[in-house]
């Protein structure tokens, strides 16, 4: 049973992104709500700790705890934050698979292949170009 990691520059990327967008709509509600202080100063502090809970706590405990482990048999999903949740799909119960994989995948690790078995589906997410491509030849043999 081969064990999988979630990629960490997939990490980065989505912490780049969230504190981006943080900063964006922090200014925007500065520039808006100028006038009315209090409001603005309570709004800019909820955006401000909405971003760094998810981008320096949220974001790393779950990419820590995102594992997968491929096997001939099956492959386990074990993931989560706080509850840590385990899914297991018989590779001979999945109908079909979609890959998906962004233009820049070998910089930003946004790789996703959906096994899709009988009454659900299993995402494989955030795994590395090279995870990727070995999990999808593995499936396909």
């Amino acid at each position: 049973m081969k064990e999988y990691y979630a990629d960490k520059t997939c990490l980065n990327m989505m912490r780049i992104i969230i504190i981006v967008l943080t900063v964006i709509i922090i200014a925007v509600a500065a520039y808006f709500l100028s006038f009315i202080p209090i409001i603005m100063i309570i709004v800019c502090s909820v955006f401000f700790a909405i971003g760094f809970f998810a981008s320096l706590i949220y974001l790393p405990i779950y990419f820590r705890n995102m594992k997968y482990y491929v096997s001939d048999e099956k492959i386990v999903k074990v993931s989560g934050f706080y509850f840590i949740k385990t899914q297991t799909v018989k590779v001979s119960r999945i109908q079909y698979t979609t890959t998906i994989s962004t233009p820049f995948s070998r910089l930003t690790g946004l790789n996703c292949i959906l096994l899709y078995a009988y009454g659900g589906m299993l995402p494989i997410i955030f795994v590395s170009n090279r995870d990727f491509s070995e999990i999808t030849y593995n499936l396909k043999v």
